[in-house]
Parts: C-alpha cells; sequence; structure tokens
C-alpha cells in the first residue's frame, strides 16, 4: 500500500511532460509522446479560436450590410418622398421657385438633412438652397423662430458638401453653394468658433472657386457674429493677395478681430502665425487698441526666437515665398517685401511713445503688464532699433495734456515696486532661486517678470543719457528719475538677483551637472584630466539656456546681462555722487570669506584649463569661406528673372542659420565656464559684492599664479634667469634669451631707447628685464639691477611718456584736463598727418602710414609700461582721468566687450574731458524750446590739430550723415542725439585707435578680466596707491635697515632712527606724502599696507656730518640719512631735501 499523509492509498497519477520515454528499453517515436500532444492541442485549440472569429466577423459583416442596405432603402424612400413632394410643386408657386410658405420650406429642410450626404445629394441641396433663398426674401418669418437654427444646419450641410468637391468640380454648383452658404451663414444661431474654424478651414481649401462668389462667402459670417473672427484667424494664416486684403479690411470689425486673436496665439506652425501677424497688421494697423496690443505682442513673442526681423527683405511675392522658402525653413525664417513692410511699421514713433496716454491703457498692473509685453517684445525683436525704442518711451506721449505726461520709466518702476516678485526678491537673496528655476509658474508671476524686465530695459537706457542732475531730481522739466529714496530699494533688488543668477548658475543651468560652488570640490583632475575632455565639451555643448518664467524669449543670460549692466551703471553714479552708504554694495555675508580667496584662485586656474583652444575663429572663418563659395555657385546658377530672389534668400537664410549656430556655442561654453567658476563671475561683473582690499589680494594672488606659470615655478627673477641658462626653452641660446629682456638705456632718452629693445618683446615683457643705464657719452652708470634699477626704468620711462610738456619725446601721447588727469591725445594721429603732408607725404602713401602704425605701436608699448607696473606692484606718480580708466575696467568680465567697446560715452563722463563743453550740453538740453535756435548748432563738431601750436588747422567733421545740413532743433529727440554723438565722439571716437592701441598694450600684461574687478577710481589706486593718510607706525614696521642703522641684538633702533620716526609721527599728511615721494617716487602708499611696497622702504646711514641734506635711491626705495642728533636738524634738513627736488642718487 502507498502511504501518504492524506490517509488515501491510491498511488497518485504521474504525468510525463519532459517528452523523454520512461522505459529505457522502449524505442522512441519521433511522432509520438507528451510533446507531440501538447502541441496538437494548442493547434486545435488556435482551430477552433480562429473558426469562433470567424463566425463573429461574418455576423458582423452580415449585421454591418443589413443596416447599411435598411439604410440605403430608408434613404431612398426619403428621396422619393423629398423629390416628389419637390416634382409637386403648385403651379401656383411663384415663379423664382419659392415655397408657398416658410413653414414648407423648413418641413422640406428637415426631410432633406434626413438623408443627406454631401457626395450624392448635393444637387439637391442646390436647388433647395435657391428655392429657400427665394423664399426668405419674400417672407419675413423665414429669420425667426426656428430658423436660425435651421440656417446653422444648412450652412453645415454646404459646408460638408465643399469639403467633398471632386478635383473636377462644377463651377456653376460652386458658384451656387457658395450663395447659400454665405445666404445662410449670414441668418445662423449660435454660430460657434468650431463652426467657424470649419467654415474657413473649408473655403481656404478651394482651389478653383468662382472668385466673387467665394469673396463674398469669406466675409459673410463677418457681419453676423462676433465667434467668426476666431474662424478667419484660418484665413489670415495664408498668405492673401491685395485684393483679398482690401476686402478684409472693408468688412472686418478690427476690434472685434483684435479681441479673437488676443485670446490665442494662432496656429501652431511659425509660418501661420508669421502670416497671421503680417495680415494682421496690414488690417489693423496703427492702432493703439488693447487687444491689438495684446494680439501683436503674443503673436511677435512667439516668432522672437525663429524669425530673423533685423534681415534684409527678400524680393518675391507672398505665395512663392510661403511655397520656396517658408515651406522649407523651421528657424530662422527671413521676411519677404510685404511682410518686411508690415512688421517693421510697428517701430513707429508716434504709436511708441503714445502708449502710456489714457486711451491705449488704464493705469493699473494690467495695463502696465500689457504696455510692457509689447514694448518688450519690440525690444527682444528688432535689436538694432533698440535704442530708437527707448528713446520713444522716454520721451514719452507726443500730446501736450499734462494727465498723458507721466515718464514710461516713473509708469513702469510704479507697477515694479508694488509687485510681488519685486517685494520677494528685496527681502531676502535666498528666495530669488525658486523665483528663477524652471519649475511651473502662475500667471502673475510672469505678469510681474515681464514688467519688472521692461523697466531694467527702460532704466539702463535712461541711466545712459540723464546727466547727474537729473538723476540727483534737481534737473529741469519733465523728471524721469525715480525717487533718491527708492534707489537704495532697486539697489538691494538687483544685487539679491544678480547674486543668485551668478552664484548659483550651476542650479539654474538646464543640464544641472555643472560643478559644485566651494573651492575643496574644485578637483582639477576630475574635471579637466583629459580623459574627461570629451564629456565636458558635450556638456558644454548640449547646455541650453533657462526660460525666465516660461516666457519664451527671455533667457537667464538675457536677466544676467541686463542685471550686471544696470547695477554697474548705478554703481559708477554712487561713485561720483555718494548717495547710498558705503557698504551698502557689499554681499559678503553670503561668503565665507575665509575661504574665498583659495577659491577665487583655485576657480581661475580651473577656468583655464577648460577653456576651449580658442579655434572657433578659425572654424567661422573656414565656414565663412565656403558659404561664399556656395553663394558664388548659386549666383552663378541663376538666371535673370524671378528666380534670382529665391537664391538671395536661400544665401541669406544659410548665413543667418549659421551665425546663429555659431551664436548658440558660444552661449553654451559660456554658460558651462560660469558654472565651474561662480566666485569668478562675481568678481568680473559684480566687483563691488566685494571689499576693494579683498580684491587687491585676489589681483596678487593672480599675477602670482600667472608668473609662477610663465617661469615654471622660479617667480624670483634670478632663479628664472638661473633656470634659462640651464634650461632654455625652444633650443633657444641662453644668451640670446636673456638678451633680448635686457636694454641700455640713455638718461633723457628713456622711453625711445625703452621703445626701440622691447617693444618686439610683446607679452614676454612680463619675465624679469635687466637695464643698464649709460650717460650722454655712453658710459654706463655704476649699479647692478637687483630690481631696483628696474623701477627706476619704468619711473622714467613713464614720467617721460606721460608728460605733456616733455622735450624729449616725439609726440605728445597724453593730455591733461584741468584737473591735470591724463588721457590720450585725441589729435595726436591728426597731428602726425598734418606733420608729414608738410614734409610731402599724402595720407595714403606707405611712408605715411608707417609712420602712423609707428604711433599707434608706441601707444602700444606704452600700455605694456603701465601693464608691466602693475603686474610688478610697482607704484607710479601718474594720474588719469576717469573716463580713461572706466574703458580699462569695460575691457573684461562676461558682459563686455573687448576692447573700448565695451565702453559707453555719456554726458557725465565728458565732464572730465572738457568742463565748458559738459556745461555747454547741459544747457542746451534744459533750454526752453524757443530758445535753441539761438545755439545755431547743426550735426558738426570742429578739430583744431596739426603739431604747431600757433598754426593749427580747422576740421570740420559730421556727427552724422548729412550733419552739416541737419540742424538740432528743439525737438527732445534732436536735442538728446546731438548731446549722445557728441559725447561720443569726443569720448570715444576722437580717440578710438589710440585707446585701442593702448589697451591692447595693456591687455597683453595683465588680463582684462582682472581689471574687470575695479572700478575707475580702484584701478587709480591699484596704479598709484592709496590716497588715505600716510600710515607711520605701518611704514615704521616695513622698513629695512643698512650701514650703522642696522638692529643690533638687543634690538634696539639707532638713536638718529628713533629721532626720524619722532620726526615723521609729528609732520601733517601733506608734509608725509612729500617724503614718501622723495624716497619712492610716488606720494601714495599701498593699499594693501607698506608690506606690498616693492622694494621694500628702506634707510641706511650717509655719514655723521650733520650739514649734509638726506638722499635717496628711489629705484631701491631707499633713504640715505646723515647721524642727526636732534628732531629739529633733522626736520630742517629732511624737508630742505624733499622741498628742493633732489632726488636720485645711485649707490
Amino acid at each position: 500500500m502507498y502511504q501518504t499523509f492524506t490517509g488515501s492509498g491510491r498511488r497518485p497519477r504521474q504525468v510525463n511532460l519532459s517528452g523523454r520515454p520512461t522505459n529505457p528499453f522502449a524505442s522512441s517515436s519521433p511522432a509520438g509522446g507528451p510533446q507531440s500532444a501538447i502541441a496538437s492541442a494548442q493547434q486545435d485549440r488556435a482551430n477552433r479560436q480562429q473558426q469562433r472569429e470567424r463566425l463573429q466577423a461574418s455576423s458582423k459583416i452580415q449585421r454591418v450590410w443589413r443596416g447599411h442596405s435598411a439604410r440605403r432603402k430608408t434613404f431612398r424612400a426619403w428621396r422619393q418622398i423629398w423629390d416628389d413632394l419637390e416634382e409637386q410643386r403648385p403651379k401656383a408657386a411663384a415663379a423664382d421657385g419659392a415655397y408657398a410658405s416658410s413653414e414648407d420650406a423648413l418641413a422640406q429642410l428637415r426631410r432633406l438633412l434626413l438623408f443627406y450626404q454631401p457626395k450624392e445629394d448635393v444637387r439637391r441641396l442646390a436647388w433647395y438652397g435657391m428655392r429657400q433663398m427665394a423664399t426668405a426674401s419674400e417672407s419675413a418669418s423665414c429669420s425667426d423662430g426656428p430658423w436660425p437654427e435651421a440656417y446653422l444646419k444648412l450652412s453645415r450641410a454646404c459646408t460638408s458638401a465643399l469639403r467633398s468637391r471632386s478635383w473636377k468640380s462644377d463651377q456653376e454648383l460652386d458658384r451656387t453653394l457658395l450663395t447659400i452658404l454665405a445666404h445662410a451663414v449670414r441668418r445662423a444661431d449660435n454660430f460657434g468658433q468650431q463652426d467657424a474654424i470649419l467654415y474657413y478651414q473649408t473655403l481656404t481649401s478651394l482651389k478653383d472657386a468662382p472668385a466673387d462668389a467665394l469673396q463674398n462667402a469669406l466675409v459673410a459670417p463677418l457681419q453676423s457674429t462676433s465667434q467668426a473672427y476666431v474662424g478667419l484667424a484660418v484665413l489670415l494664416e495664408t498668405p492673401l493677395d491685395s485684393g483679398m486684403l482690401n476686402l478684409l479690411h472693408s468688412a472686418i470689425e478690427p476690434e472685434a478681430l483684435c479681441r479673437s486673436l488676443s485670446v490665442s496665439s494662432g496656429g501652431h506652425s511659425i509660418r501661420s502665425r508669421l502670416w497671421l501677424l503680417g495680415n494682421l497688421i496690414a488690417l489693423v494697423g496703427g492702432s493703439n487698441n488693447a487687444f491689438y496690443i495684446l494680439a501683436v505682442s503674443r503673436l511677435l513673442g512667439s516668432l522672437a526666437d525663429d524669425v530673423d526681423f533685423d534681415s534684409a527683405a527678400i524680393d518675391m511675392e507672398n505665395v512663392s515665398f510661403d511655397r520656396d522658402i517658408l515651406a522649407k525653413v523651421t528657424t530662422g525664417l527671413p521676411l519677404n517685401t510685404y511682410l518686411h513692410e508690415q512688421i517693421t511699421s510697428l517701430i513707429n514713433q508716434d504709436s511708441i511713445r503714445n502708449l502710456l496716454t489714457k486711451s491705449a491703457a488704464s493705469r493699473d498692473h494690467d495695463g502696465a503688464q500689457l504696455l510692457a509685453g509689447y514694448a518688450l517684445t519690440l525690444l527682444r525683436c528688432f535689436p538694432r532699433r533698440a535704442d530708437d525704442i527707448r528713446m520713444w518711451l522716454y520721451l514719452g506721449p507726443t500730446s501736450t495734456d499734462p494727465s498723458n505726461n507721466l515718464p514710461a520709466t516713473r509708469y513702469f518702476w510704479d507697477a515694479t515696486k508694488i509687485s510681488t516678485l519685486f517685494r520677494t526678491i528685496w527681502q531676502n537673496s535666498r528666495s530669488v532661486l525658486p523665483l528663477l528655476e524652471d519649475s511651473p509658474t502662475t500667471a502673475q508671476q510672469k505678469d510681474d517678470w515681464t514688467v519688472v524686465m521692461v523697466f531694467l530695459e527702460l532704466y539702463t537706457f535712461l541711466l545712459k543719457i540723464m546727466d547727474d542732475e537729473e538723476f540727483m531730481g534737481s534737473g529741469s522739466g519733465r523728471n524721469n528719475a525715480i525717487p533718491m529714496g527708492e534707489v537704495g530699494d532697486l539697489v538691494t533688488f538687483l544685487k539679491n538677483l544678480g547674486f543668485t543668477l551668478y552664484f548659483n548658475a550651476s542650479e539654474l543651468n538646464s543640464n544641472g551637472d555643472a560643478a559644485g560652488r566651494d573651492a575643496s570640490s574644485l578637483s582639477l583632475g576630475r574635471h579637466f584630466g583629459k580623459t574627461t575632455e570629451p564629456a565636458i565639451r558635450a556638456t558644454a555643448a548640449e547646455s541650453k539656456p533657462l526660460t525666465l518664467a516660461g516666457l519664451p524669449g527671455l533667457t537667464i543670460d538675457y536677466l544676467k546681462g541686463l542685471t550686471t549692466g544696470l547695477l554697474r551703471a548705478i554703481y559708477e553714479r554712487d561713485s561720483r555722487r555718494h548717495f547710498l552708504p558705503a557698504n551698502h554694495w557689499l554681499m559678503t555675508d553670503r561668503f565665507d570669506m575665509t575661504a574665498f580667496i583659495p577659491g577665487v584662485v583655485a576657480e581661475e586656474e580651473a577656468r583655464h584649463m577648460v577653456q576651449d583652444q580658442d579655434d572657433d575663429d578659425k572654424d567661422d572663418h573656414e565656414s565663412e569661406e565656403d558659404f561664399e563659395a556656395s553663394g558664388a555657385l548659386f549666383a552663378g546658377s541663376t538666371q535673370s528673372g524671378g528666380r534670382r530672389g529665391t537664391t538671395t534668400g536661400y544665401a541669406s537664410l544659410l548665413r543667418s542659420q549659421n551665425a546663429r549656430e555659431r551664436a548658440q556655442r558660444k552661449a553654451s561654453r559660456k554658460r558651462y565656464l560660469e558654472s565651474v567658476a561662480p566666485r569668478l563671475e562675481i568678481l568680473q561683473n559684480m566687483p563691488f559684492f566685494i571689499p576693494f582690499t579683498t580684491r587687491v589680494e585676489i589681483f596678487r594672488q593672480f599675477v602670482q599664479l600667472d608668473q609662477g606659470k610663465r617661469r615654471n615655478g622660479h617667480v624670483d627673477p634670478d632663479l628664472w634667469r638661473q633656470s634659462m641658462m640651464f634650461a632654455p626653452p625652444n633650443g633657444m641660446p641662453p644668451r640670446d634669451l636673456l638678451a633680448r629682456h635686457h636694454a641700455k638705456i640713455r638718461r633723457k632718452n628713456e622711453f625711445a631707447d625703452a621703445f626701440d629693445q622691447f617693444y618686439e618683446l610683446g607679452p614676454d615683457l612680463k619675465e624679469p628685464i635687466q637695464i643698464t643705464f649709460v650717460d650722454e657719452f655712453d658710459i654706463q652708470e655704476a649699479g647692478i639691477d637687483g630690481g631696483g634699477v628696474t623701477k627706476e626704468f619704468l619711473t622714467s620711462v613713464i614720467s617721460q611718456a606721460f608728460d605733456p610738456a616733455n622735450e624729449n619725446i616725439e609726440h605728445a601721447f597724453f593730455v591733461e584736463n584741468d584737473k591735470h588727469l591724463l588721457y590720450p591725445n585725441p589729435t595726436a594721429i591728426e597731428d602726425l598727418k598734418v606733420k608729414l603732408r608738410a614734409m610731402g607725404l599724402r595720407d595714403n602713401q606707405p611712408g605715411s602710414r608707417a609712420e602712423v602704425r609707428n604711433l599707434l605701436q608706441q601707444y602700444e608699448f606704452l600700455g605694456r609700461i603701465i601693464g608691466k607696473c602693475l603686474y610688478e606692484g610697482i607704484l607710479v606718480d601718474v594720474s588719469f582721468a576717469g573716463f580713461f580708466l572706466k574703458k580699462w575696467s569695460l575691457a573684461g568680465g562676461a558682459n563686455s566687450a573687448s576692447m573700448e567697446s565695451g565702453y559707453r560715452a555719456n554726458i557725465n563722463d565728458l565732464r572730465e574731458l572738457d568742463e565748458g563743453l559738459y556745461r555747454g550740453l547741459l544747457a542746451l538740453k534744459n533750454a526752453p524750446a524757443e530758445q535753441v535756435e539761438d545755439f545755431g548748432l547743426t550735426f558738426t563738431v570742429d578739430d583744431l590739430v596739426g603739431p604747431d601750436e600757433d598754426h593749427k588747422q580747422v576740421i570740420e567733421r559730421e556727427l552724422v550723415p548729412g550733419g552739416a545740413n541737419l540742424a538740432v532743433t528743439a525737438d527732445s529727440q534732436s536735442r538728446l542725439t546731438y548731446i549722445n554723438r557728441m559725447s561720443w565722439y569726443r569720448l570715444q571716437g576722437q580717440s578710438a585707435q589710440q585707446t585701442h592701441a593702448f589697451l591692447k598694450g595693456l591687455s597683453s600684461i595683465v588680463q582684462p578680466s582682472w581689471l574687470s574687478m575695479f572700478n575707475q577710481s580702484e584701478l587709480q589706486t591699484l596704479i598709484g596707491g592709496a590716497a588715505a593718510e600716510i600710515n607711520v607706525v605701518d611704514l615704521r614696521r616695513n622698513t629695512l635697515y643698512g650701514g650703522t642703522y642696522v638692529i643690533g641684538d638687543d634690538g634696539q633702533e639707532h638713536p638718529s632712527i628713533q629721532l626720524f620716526w619722532h620726526v615723521m609721527a609729528n609732520l601733517p599728511d601733506a608734509e608725509r606724502r612729500k617724503v614718501l615721494k622723495f624716497v619712492t617716487s610716488t606720494p601714495r602708499g599701498p593699499l594693501l599696507g607698506f608690506s606690498q611696497l616693492n622694494p621694500r622702504f628702506s634707510i641706511r646711514d650717509s655719514g655723521s656730518d650733520e650739514n649734509r641734506y638726506p638722499t635717496t635711491s628711489t629705484c631701491v626705495n631707499l633713504l640715505k640719512l646723515p647721524m642727526y642728533r636732534t628732531a629739529e636738524t633733522l626736520r630742517q634738513k629732511l624737508l630742505a631735501a624733499v622741498n628742493s627736488g633732489a632726488g636720485f642718487d645711485l649707490s
């Protein structure tokens, strides 16, 4: 018995599913076994399922066929009834076919719709429609009751018939259907948006319908219902001819059209939206209606990133342009003549100036948002006309009504400061990041960002043309400035916003995989090793800009540039007028200042390692050459006629797309680098967040880092020269290498000799140089250059070249203003040309061009000399004009252009150049309108040129094309344009070549990004030292002693040294500065203290004769002090020596 735990003695059944025989002695059969049984069962099951499906399908077919047959039979019966009723028309019926009554007509329509099929019953529909139209003309009862709904059904039947028409349509039948459709839709009730869209989609798809009937049908619904305008957009999304536009212009209600389009932004494709915008402007253009502004703003904003509005127009007819150009392009779409004419008509002075009138919008937040969105869209789409748009908004309404005279800047500022967005950012800088991240935003946030952005745009422009008096609220006329008490709130808002934009750049980048912010996380091997370089480049290439609050075209980069520019402009003005507390600009509470400097240095090193090899310019050049070649092929293959415009369109399109792609790649790399170095970005773009002394320390660290890289770790000059002797680079003989850095300088010819021997060094002037001074007999002066002679050399070159009255230089490179501040001689090149013409050389001759080139090279060399002093930490007693120094600080940074092109001239800087000209232009700006003509000004300027002061030549130059015949009028725009052009010419245009050459030389020694950490006054401090009182205690602590004055083991100072410091402590600060200049050649001490003075301040004895005067060796900052016994004698002799002008005595 088989035992189990179930209590049953029956052996359980065993089933073998393995397919293998259990009997080892049995023969295996390929056709048998369990596996075959399973397969057979599966096949049977599949056959039964297939049979069931076939039965079900046949039943369904039979059911459908029976229904279809029944319907056809029923429809035939209904058609027969309908046809019999039509044939039984009473003989008394009207001759035109009208029904006997409106009830009969309505009944027939209902019968017709029971069986109506568009293709089969189209002629019945046409027959009925003609009879019904005749009935309606005789009976007024066909317009009320059930008829409006019946007309809607009749219009739908006509629409379906037209949609089902064959290619070989009957013209007369089409005319009849269109006539019936127009008749029905005029009287239809509840003609909704979907009906309107289907209606116009049908009509726009008709290719060969009768034109008159089609046009009648197109305008028919516009006269009866406003819902039709939603469908009209379907028509307006296609290219239209002038005849159709004229017809629509006479039939539409502009406000109804704008109201419907303001709700939606048109079709989904770029083409359809572009045609809709152009046709809308053609139909309603020039209106200040709020719905028109909203509709245009939405359409234009949706096209901002895909259409090149500034490109030249392509001369092509609308339909051809749509088919041959727009249909083949997805982005960077050009415009044809029609679209260009319509869209550029938006840039109209009167309409833009009158945006803020009462008829345009109400003075509330909604009105501000509407106008802000429109203005911001215009600025984005027309960057080349941006200044004109800002100027017109600044000028305000053309009317003289005081109630409409609210300045645009004040209007948008009032809306900005009450917004929730502004208050949130102003209160806490840590609340900014969630508002900027790509997360769902509310409609209110979008509206607030729009208002804030247009205010920032306008205020940035306003600061460029506003003088300090108007900014401070003391100017005459309309006050555009915001109240001074609210400027601090604006700065706080901008600070919190700008800090987050730079410091949290990695979070804001779309990929979110940038490096961390802490210096400890900057692993150079991880970020910049060879194995990760492709990944880094891929990351940079794939990075895309984050949009602001989901607003199309408004990116975080755009906001960053706007915020940076405005903050710097306000800071620059505050540095002149000091209207904010000194610590108002700092953001040190957001940094760990103890690790800030090491973090910045690490970021600087990291950034250099991730920057590309700058081969993009080469690639761009090659692509441009390829493009020109392809353009030539296109031009050669074209024939005279209409196709020429098509080829030109393709060429323009290709150029635009290539430029867009290059700009996108550059922006992606820039965003990635910003993520790597957030502190460095803040220092270069918003340096005022960090204390000045901290930035100076960072500057010195950058220099030391650069010296270590260039000199293979040998920062000390002697060690570097030794390394060059034993391991010269590039296999160059050591003596030749060191000889390039050695010069023999003649006294009184320092600049000329330095230029001849050191200009070819270029950036290698950074390395240690050796100077040998010789006298007029070429006899070498005593002394060894251990660094002090180099300082004497540099200060001598600067003293000679920057002195306008120095007779030992050939040209007056720099000139002084009324405050004895230096700037490049604006007429230097013209003076040289006049001199060369007097010698018989024309301007275009090689000799003349070589002389001008040599002059510019000398300016470049002077830039290198100043850069060398900054690089080596050598203070020099030379003071530059503030507007010139501003060009240094604007030559670097992420949002600045190269050289001086980042500088924007303004009337306030003109004060540092010519006080008289500044006051004259200010008088012109504020003069009453009736007095402007008394100035007798035209858009010209006169220059006095020539090397001889007694024989100057007057050259008249035009500030604008045709300026000699263009008078300055009482119009505000005319006056402001004259002031801006005059400021630009005097501050920038006239001396552009000289300034560019100087900055080129300066940037070859000191990186422009380093200089961008400082404003103009801070740069002057960096060049010549701090203007604070001389700290005698600090000077004493950092003084070295020699000779008898060396401090012995007892640690006590020599009695004469004690007397010297006693006298220094009791001297007035002015006398202390004289002593300091007597020893070091500069009256100001280093900003970071005298420990940074190079070489260190030193004192040694010069004998015990008290009748001797102190002497100095300024090259090594050495004071040679006799051993005086009384303080009075020391004071008398010291001041006598200082005031006598005695100085250099080489030891």
